[in-house]
């Protein structure tokens, strides 16, 4: 007969809640394991004479979890060299948060045979002292993994084995990211025994009571929260026949100037550093994408989980240095990866004529232009340097003064002067569109300046000559350059 390592699951509480086959297993042993004496059960199977051997002293020691985990299978498998059987038995249900039960199992499933004998858990008892109906939607996460999970604040939220002050105060902080400091939270203490406790408190007094290891958090839906899908959700609203009427009348074509101009709202408060604002026209912009979703949505197009689910497929299919086998250790090289990807999916997906520059029309201008001298470039279509692109500015310049002059293709003649530049810029490692902005805020700045000086001696700019204006403009450039100089 071969090796057997039998987990029993002791239930929540008392001797009562364990079963009867487990319960019988237990007389017989010679010897039981258990996680912890800490459970109401293990001092009334004490009383039974049942014999027991705690790794409690194994958690306190331990530095890390893999370390506990070790150290507790390595005593397993010396006790299943000695006896060839041996009994482990942990609170509540083996398979309900007990991960050394799975990480023991997959690790001496090839030396033994592990036999789990299930008990109730604590989300039986939970459902009792909170009575809902856990098809209304239900998350049971540890407190380790609320950073990480996207809490749907639409359903109910257990955190169990919050057994300190401390874990509580962790707890509380992850939570009052998704949800409103007085939104209700429930602490559950001792389930399943006489002495079960059930408080319902605001979050913000979470981490002032007391707390031991069978103390559970349970967290209610709550309509105002600040999570993803309550955000979903509130566009579904302003959207239905009773919502707002502006947001029921918008289509993606309305919708098109709202989208650009969060973008540059996006883009100003990174070059401004404005953290704070950046945060604000992130979620402005995140607004345009749920909004064109919901739309795509009722008129039976696209949903929210398509776009998720396509944005998901290609981050993962085109870094296969991270997600698969390939190799990229530079920048450059995922670049390289990137675009020889994105290269064989279009070829994939092609029909009728190949054209080269088939995408990004929908860029700005600018950075259309260069995009466009970017991907001609990528074939050898380019100047050797900046001294090309310059000569082709001063030549742009000439037909476009020929132009003005002949009174024809005028307009024809400044966009390729426009396009000569933004290539000038190029091929001198410069953005065009980035010079352009700060040549604007350049602007913006003197004009300010100038009206400033204006206004010290009386005047009003719309009463001014150009010649007068151009006093204090001079004036503004003089004094913001010797600023310059100065910090030097």
């Amino acid at each position: 007969m071969g090796k057997r390592l039998h987990i029993i699951g002791l239930g929540p509480a008392g001797l009562d809640q364990i079963t009867l086959g487990s319960y019988r297993l237990l007389q017989r042993a010679e010897k039981v394991f258990v996680r912890t004496a800490q459970h109401p059960c293990v001092p009334e199977l004490l009383a039974e004479g049942i014999k027991f051997e705690s790794f409690d002293d194994v958690y306190e020691a331990g530095k890390s979890f893999e370390e506990v985990y070790e150290e507790i299978i390595s005593r397993l498998r010396t006790e299943l060299a000695r006896s060839g059987e041996t009994i482990y038995a942990v609170p509540g249900h083996p398979y309900v948060a007990e991960k050394t039960v799975r990480l023991m199992g997959d690790k001496l499933a090839p030396e033994c045979e592990v036999v789990i004998h299930p008990g109730l858990s604590f989300l039986d008892e939970i459902f009792r002292a909170v009575p809902f109906d856990p098809i209304e939607g239900v998350s049971v996460l540890g407190q380790e993994s609320l950073k990480e999970a996207g809490i749907d604040s639409r359903q109910w939220l257990i955190i169990p084995q919050v057994y300190n002050k401390l874990m509580a105060s962790e707890v509380k902080l992850d939570l009052m990211r998704a949800y409103p400091d007085e939104a209700e939270v429930i602490v559950v203490q001792a389930l399943g025994t006489e002495e079960t406790k059930v408080l319902r408190l605001p979050l913000y007094e979470l981490d002032h009571q007391d707390f031991d290891h069978l103390t559970t958090v349970v967290v209610p839906p709550c309509a105002e929260s600040y999570t993803y899908g309550r955000l979903v959700e509130i566009m579904e609203i302003l959207r239905s026949p009773g919502g707002c009427p502006w947001d029921r009348e918008q289509t993606h074509e309305s919708l098109k100037p709202y989208v650009i101009e969060e973008t540059y709202e996006v883009i100003e408060a990174i070059e401004n550093q404005d953290m704070y604002n950046l945060c604000e026209e992130l979620g402005d912009l995140l607004l345009q994408v749920i909004f064109h979703a919901q739309v795509a949505a009722e008129a039976g197009e696209f949903d929210l989980a398509d776009v998720l689910r396509g944005i998901i497929s290609k981050l993962v299919r085109r870094h296969p240095h991270v997600f698969g086998e390939g190799k990229a250790a530079t920048a450059r090289e995922v670049i390289r990866t990137w675009e020889q990807i994105k290269a064989e999916e279009k070829a994939q997906d092609k029909s009728g004529t190949e054209r080269f520059f088939e995408d990004s029309k929908s860029l700005p201008a600018l950075m259309w232009a260069q995009w466009t001298q970017r991907k001609a470039a990528k074939v050898g279509f380019d100047w050797p340097d900046w001294h090309g692109p310059w000569a082709k500015v001063q030549e742009e310049c000439h037909e476009l003064e020929t132009a003005i002059s002949e009174g024809a293709g005028v307009r024809e003649e400044l966009g390729d002067l426009l396009f000569a530049v933004v290539n000038l810029a190029r091929l001198m490692h410069f953005n065009a569109e980035e010079v352009l902005r700060e040549a604007v805020r350049k602007f913006h700045r003197r004009f300010d300046k100038m009206a400033e000086f204006a206004a010290q001696e009386g005047h009003k700019l719309e009463e001014m000559s150009l010649e007068q204006m151009d006093v204090f403009w001079e004036r503004a450039k003089f004094q913001e350059k010797n600023g310059k100089l100065a910090s030097l």
